[in-house]
C-alpha cells in the first residue's frame, strides 16, 4: 500500500472516531461509565508530602548509627520483629487494628478543620463501656451481642467526644485543650470504675472477661497468637471514609466547612452542624476501636489498658497527610515498629524508648513539612540561579573566541 493510500486510510479512522465519540448515546453512556471507573482509587502521594518522612527517617537511621547500630541492621531487625513469621506478622496486624481506628478518627476530624487529641481518652472510655456491657448482656444471643457490644463502644467514645465540641461551639474554647483534658480524666474515671463497682472483685484493676459468643472468631493461628477479622473492619472503615469524604455530597460539604468555615456558611452549608457531627464521628471511631481491642484480642477491660493507640493515632494520621486512604500505609509502618521494639533490645541493644523517639522524630518532621518544602525550594533555586548565570557568562566567551 503506498503512502497516500495509508495516509486516506488514517484520516478516514479519525473521522469515525470524532463521529464516534461525538454521538449523542455516546456522550451519554460512554464518558459517564469512564467516569465512574476513574472514581474508583486513591489519590496519589505526591513527592512534596513524602519528603518530610523521607528526611525523619533518615535522621532517625543517623541516630541508630550513633547508638552503634548500622541502618542495614536496623531494619533488618525491624522487619524480622514485625514480619519475619507468621506469629510476628499476625502481631503486627493485632496492632495495626486499633491505630486504623484512632488514625481514622484524627483524619476525619482533620478534614472537617477539627483536630481531636483526645483519641486516647474516647478509646478507654470505649472499652470499658464495650467490656462492661458485654457482661452485663450475656444472655443475648451471639449474633445480637457482639454487634450491640462494639456498638456501645463506639456510643460511648462518641458521647465523650461531645464536650469538647459544645465548648468550641458555644464558648470558643479549642477542642485541643478541652479534649486533651478529657483524655485524663477519662483514664482515671475508668481507672476507678475498673478497681470499685465495675472490676472483677479482685486487686488486678479488670473487668470479668465477657462472655465467649461476644467474643470474633479466630481466622488464623500461630502458637498462641492469632487473628481475628477486626483489621479488616478498620480497613473497611478507612476505604469507607475515604468514599464518603470525596465522592459524596455530604463529604464535599464536610470538607467545605473545614475548608472555609465562613465561606461554606455564607454558601447555606450548616457548617457549625457538619463540624459537630464529624467530631462526635471521630470520638465513635476511636470508642470503636478500643471495642475491637476488647472483642478481638483481651476479651476484658484492665487498668491502662492502651499503651498509647491514641496518641500514635494522631501521628499515623499525620503521616498520611489526613487522608483516610493512605492510612494503611502509615499504621503499618508504626505497628511494624511496635511489634519490633523488644528485639531491637534484644538484638541492637537498643532500649525499647527508641520506637517512641523515632515517632517523635517522624511527627516533627511532618509538622515541619511546609517549612522544609520551603528551604528545599529555595536551595535548588539558588542552584538554578547560580547555573544559569555561569552558563551566561561562558556564552560571551563562546562568542569571542568564533
Amino acid at each position: 500500500m503506498s503512502r497516500r493510500g495509508e495516509k486516506a486510510d488514517i484520516e478516514e479512522g479519525g473521522r469515525f472516531f470524532h463521529r464516534f465519540f461525538a454521538s449523542q448515546h455516546i456522550r451519554v453512556g460512554f464518558f459517564p461509565v469512564l467516569r465512574c471507573l476513574s472514581m474508583f482509587g486513591p489519590r496519589p502521594v505526591s513527592a512534596s508530602v513524602l519528603t518530610a518522612p523521607a528526611i525523619g527517617a533518615l535522621i532517625c537511621m543517623g541516630l541508630a548509627f550513633a547508638a552503634g547500630a548500622g541502618p542495614a541492621d536496623l531494619l533488618k531487625t525491624i522487619w524480622s520483629g514485625s514480619w519475619g513469621s507468621p506469629g510476628a506478622a499476625i502481631n503486627t496486624l493485632t496492632k495495626m487494628t486499633p491505630l486504623l481506628c484512632t488514625g481514622l478518627a484524627v483524619a476525619l476530624a482533620y478534614r472537617a478543620g477539627l483536630l481531636n487529641i483526645g483519641c486516647e481518652g474516647q478509646l478507654t472510655i470505649g472499652a470499658l463501656v464495650s467490656a462492661s456491657f458485654a457482661v452485663a448482656g450475656s444472655d443475648l444471643p451471639g449474633f445480637l451481642l457482639l454487634p450491640l457490644t462494639l456498638i456501645s463502644g463506639a456510643a460511648a467514645g462518641g458521647l465523650w467526644a461531645l464536650p469538647a465540641i459544645l465548648l468550641r461551639q458555644r464558648r470558643g474554647v479549642h477542642e485541643v485543650i478541652s479534649a486533651l483534658l478529657l483524655n485524663y480524666m477519662g483514664i482515671h474515671l475508668c481507672s476507678y470504675l475498673v478497681s470499685g463497682p465495675l472490676g472483677d472483685g479482685t486487686a488486678m484493676g479488670r473487668t470479668p472477661p465477657i462472655p465467649a459468643w461476644a467474643q470474633m472468631t479466630e481466622v488464623l493461628r500461630s502458637g498462641s497468637l492469632y487473628l481475628t477479622p477486626a483489621p479488616l473492619m478498620a480497613l473497611l472503615l478507612c476505604f469507607g471514609a475515604w468514599f464518603w469524604l470525596s465522592r459524596t455530597l455530604w463529604g464535599f460539604e464536610a470538607r467545605a466547612a473545614g475548608t472555609n468555615f465562613d465561606a461554606a456558611a455564607n454558601a447555606g452549608i450548616s457548617a457549625s452542624k457538619w463540624q459537630i457531627m464529624i467530631f462526635l464521628t471521630s470520638g465513635a471511631l476511636a470508642g470503636f476501636g478500643g471495642a475491637l481491642e476488647v472483642c478481638a484480642v483481651h476479651h476484658r477491660f484492665y487498668r491502662s489498658f492502651s499503651p498509647g493507640y491514641g496518641f500514635d493515632g494522631l501521628t499515623a494520621a499525620f503521616l498520611a497527610n489526613g487522608s483516610p486512604e493512605w492510612l494503611w500505609l502509615s499504621t503499618l509502618f508504626m505497628a511494624s515498629l511496635r511489634s519490633a521494639d523488644k528485639l531491637l533490645q534484644i538484638g541492637l541493644n537498643l532500649s525499647p524508648n527508641f520506637i517512641l523517639v523515632v515517632q517523635a522524630v517522624l511527627l516533627l518532621s511532618v509538622v515541619s513539612q511546609g517549612r522544609i518544602r520551603g528551604r528545599l525550594t529555595k536551595f535548588s533555586s539558588q542552584i538554578r540561579g547560580s547555573f544559569r548565570k555561569d552558563v551566561s557568562t561562558h556564552q560571551p566567551d563562546r562568542a569571542h573566541t568564533r
